[in-house]
């Protein structure tokens, strides 16, 4: 893991999440393409997996990157969430399903919206989607963004105790 040691620098809270994040990101980026792909083509062929494999590992590496740079960011200064990072991750796997020609899914108006460039509904809509475990770091996490802004606030007087 790239940010294994710089973790250190992440509130307990954050550390938690993106150690359960970056466990969960090949299974769960292999298993949505895997899947995408089988309606099209034989996502089993060694050609299809030996890319997958590249694919996961690109990915991995890429929230690795963005998630550690958005959680280690003050909460004050987010310009983003974590789910969105995610969201943003899907553009290898894309390309690969793309190279493989798989027809792009149908998506829904809240999907366009949320993920325009995610043409294979890759990206998670929920915690939930990466799994028990990220589910839970990411409502932890999100509770706890909530009270540091909510203490914070209250503390410069700019919302009644």
């Amino acid at each position: 893991m790239e940010n294994q040691a710089a973790t250190s620098e992440l509130e307990p809270y954050a550390d938690d999440l993106y150690q359960a994040v970056m466990r969960a990101i090949p299974h769960w980026i292999t298993t949505q393409v895997s899947e995408i792909a089988s309606m099209s083509i034989d996502e089993t062929s060694q050609e299809f997996r030996s890319a997958l494999a590249g694919v996961a590992e690109q990915t991995h590496h890429l929230v690795s990157q963005d998630l550690f740079s958005l959680l280690v960011t003050d909460v004050d200064a987010q310009q983003s969430n974590p789910l969105h990072v995610l969201r943003a991750s899907t553009s290898y796997a894309t390309q690969l399903l793309q190279t493989f020609g798989v027809a792009p899914a149908r998506r829904d108006e809240y999907e366009v919206r949320a993920m325009p460039n995610d043409v294979f509904s890759i990206g998670p809509l929920t915690w939930r989607d990466l799994g028990e475990e990220v589910h839970e770091a990411g409502i932890s996490w999100g509770a706890w963004k909530a009270a540091t802004i909510l203490t914070r606030r209250r503390a410069d007087g700019s919302i009644p105790s």
